[in-house]
């Protein structure tokens, strides 16, 4: 019971450190995507991968974002 209570207490850590990292182009917030793994800057185009539980954001570290993508992303972001 104790390990789960500090795997909780890790992620809750984790993910409110996701929330102030800011896209090195822009400087605008980042959204998480859990479930590819990604940190997205819509206003950049760009995904960055989180591998090992490290967010890797840097110049070559990224995807381009498709067309279909951006839109998702904007209208889900504007549903908050």
């Amino acid at each position: 019971m104790k390990q789960n209570k500090k795997n909780k207490e890790k992620t809750r850590t984790a993910s409110s450190l996701l929330n102030i990292l800011v896209c090195p182009d822009t400087k605008s917030l980042l959204i998480y995507d859990k479930k590819a793994a990604e940190l997205i800057s819509i206003q950049a185009k760009k995904a960055y991968p989180i591998e090992q539980g490290v967010p890797l954001i840097g110049n070559t570290h990224f995807r381009e974002l498709s067309d279909s993508e951006i839109n998702k992303w904007q209208i889900s972001s504007n549903r908050k």
